[in-house]
C-alpha cells in the first residue's frame, strides 16, 4: 500500500474506532435500558456525557495533536477508543460505570477527532484530497453500520457488554498497523490564529445542529423502530441500511470533487434531512425505512464537503480548525440525545423527531447563507495553480506541510459566493 492510501485508511479506521462506543451503546440500547432500568433521558445522557467531555477538551486537543504530529497522536486515538470500550465491558454494568466508561471515549476523542484530517492534509496529494476526505467522514456512518450490524448478530447471543469486550479487542488491533513516518512540521512554536473567524463560526454551528439530529437518530432509532412495530433485529439492520447510504452519498461527493458546487449542495442535503425527520413522526414501519434513509443520508452525508473546505481555508492550523468544528459537533452531540430524550419520555418519539427536523432545517439555511468559507477556500487555492509532486519518502522533510507552498484545490462555489 503506498504512503497515501496507509493514511486513509488509517484515518478511516481512527474514526469508525472512536466513534463506535457511541453508536453502540444506541444500537443496543433497548438493551443498556432493559439492564439497567434506565429511562430514555438517562440513555441520552450516556451518549452526551462522550461528547460533553470532547466538546470541552477538544479545542486543546487539536492544538496538541498540530503540534505532536499525526503519528504519535493516532496511537493515542486508538488505546482511548480501546480503552472506552475495554471500560464498558468491565464497568458498565451500573449507570454510574457506564457514565464513567462513556467520559473515557470523549477523552480519547480529543485527540481521534482531528487527527484523521491531519493525515490526509499532511500525507493525500491535493487532488485526491476531496475523495480522501469523503472516505474519512464515512468512518463515523461505518461505526453506525457495523454497531447496527451487531444488533441481529453478536447482540442477539451474547450479552451486551461482551459486545463491547470485543470491539475493544478489534479496535486495538488497529495498533499493529504501521503509522505513516513524517516529521513535525517545522516553524514558529506560535500557533497559527484561526482566520477567518466568522465562516468557521458558521460551519461549527451547522456541525452542532447537524450532530444533534445525527446522533438522536443513532441513538433512538432502533428503539422507534420497536415502537412502531419493528423486531430490534431488523430495526438494527435498518441502521445499518441507513449508514451505508450515508457513506455512499459522501463517497460519491468525493468523487466528484470539485464539480460539487459546496454550498448549494450542503443546503439542499440538511434541507432533505429535515424532510427524512418529518417522516419519521408517521408511526409506521414503512415511514420509518424511508424517514430514516433521507434524515441519515442526506442530513449527515455533507460533512466530508465541509470538513475539506474547513482544512483548505485553514492549511497553517488543520488540526486546530478541524477539532473547533468537531466541538461543534461533540455540542450537538449533548444536546441532541438529551432533548429527544427528554421529549420522547414525555411526548412520545414523533416530538423528538420534529425538533430534529428543526435542527436540521436551520442547519440547511445557514450553509446556504455561509458564502464566506467558499470565497476564503477560492483565496488559498485559486484556480489554476499547479498541484505539488508526490512524495514517495514521507520520512522527508517535505512530508511537513510547507503551507507557503501547499495547494488544496477549491471545491466550486456557487456564483454568488463571490459577491
Amino acid at each position: 500500500m503506498i504512503p497515501a492510501r496507509r493514511a486513509v485508511t488509517l484515518a478511516v479506521l481512527i474514526g469508525a474506532g472512536y466513534m463506535f462506543p457511541l453508536y453502540l451503546v444506541g444500537a443496543v440500547g433497548v438493551a443498556v435500558r432493559a439492564d439497567l432500568g434506565l429511562s430514555a433521558t438517562q440513555l441520552g445522557a450516556v451518549v452526551s456525557v462522550f461528547f460533553g467531555v470532547g466538546a470541552v477538551l477538544l479545542p486543546v486537543g487539536g492544538r496538541i495533536v498540530d503540534r505532536i504530529g499525526p503519528r504519535t497522536a493516532a496511537r493515542l486515538a486508538v488505546v482511548g477508543a480501546a480503552s472506552c470500550l475495554l471500560a464498558v465491558a468491565v464497568f458498565g454494568g451500573t449507570y454510574p460505570g457506564l457514565l464513567a466508561a462513556m467520559a473515557v471515549g470523549g477523552i480519547g476523542s480529543t485527540v481521534a477527532a482531528p487527527v484523521g484530517g491531519m493525515l490526509i492534509a499532511r500525507v493525500v496529494r491535493a487532488g485526491r484530497r476531496p475523495l480522501a476526505f469523503a472516505l474519512e467522514r464515512s468512518s463515523i456512518p461505518a461505526a453506525t453500520l457495523i454497531a447496527g450490524l451487531s444488533v441481529p448478530t453478536l447482540a442477539a447471543v451474547v450479552h451486551w457488554r461482551v459486545v463491547f469486550g470485543i470491539g475493544s479487542a478489534l479496535v486495538a488491533a488497529v495498533l499493529l498497523l504501521p503509522v505513516p513516518g513524517m516529521s513535525r512540521v517545522d516553524g514558529p512554536r506560535t500557533q497559527a490564529p484561526l482566520r477567518p473567524v466568522t465562516p468557521l463560526l458558521l460551519v461549527t454551528g451547522m456541525f452542532f445542529l447537524g450532530s444533534a439530529a445525527a446522533t438522536a437518530l443513532s441513538t433512538f432509532f432502533v428503539g422507534h423502530g420497536v415502537d412502531v412495530g419493528m423486531s430490534a433485529g431488523t430495526a438494527g439492520i435498518a441502521l445499518a441500511v441507513t449508514s451505508a447510504a450515508t457513506i455512499g452519498v459522501r463517497v460519491v461527493l468525493g468523487l466528484l470533487g470539485a464539480r460539487v458546487p459546496g454550498r448549494a449542495t450542503s443546503a439542499a442535503l440538511l434541507l432533505a434531512g429535515a424532510a427524512g425527520f418529518v417522516l419519521l413522526v408517521v408511526p409506521s414501519v414503512p415511514a420509518a425505512w424511508a424517514g430514516a434513509l433521507l434524515a441519515g443520508a442526506a442530513g449527515w452525508g455533507w460533512t466530508g464537503v465541509l470538513g475539506l473546505a474547513v482544512v483548505q481555508s485553514h492549511p497553517d492550523a488543520p488540526g486546530a480548525s478541524t477539532a473547533l468544528v468537531q466541538a461543534g459537533g461533540c455540542a450537538g452531540g449533548i444536546a441532541g440525545p438529551l432533548l429527544v430524550g427528554a421529549l420522547t419520555e414525555h411526548r412520545g418519539y414523533g416530538a423528538g423527531w420534529l425538533a430534529m427536523a428543526g435542527f436540521a432545517a436551520v442547519a440547511g439555511v445557514v450553509a446556504a447563507v455561509n458564502g464566506g468559507i467558499w470565497r476564503w477556500v477560492s483565496q488559498k487555492a485559486p484556480v489554476g495553480e499547479v498541484d505539488p509532486p508526490a512524495d514517495d519518502d514521507l520520512t522527508s522533510e517535505r512530508t511537513g506541510v510547507t503551507h507557503s507552498g501547499t495547494t488544496m484545490p477549491a471545491m466550486r462555489h456557487d456564483h454568488q459566493d463571490r459577491g
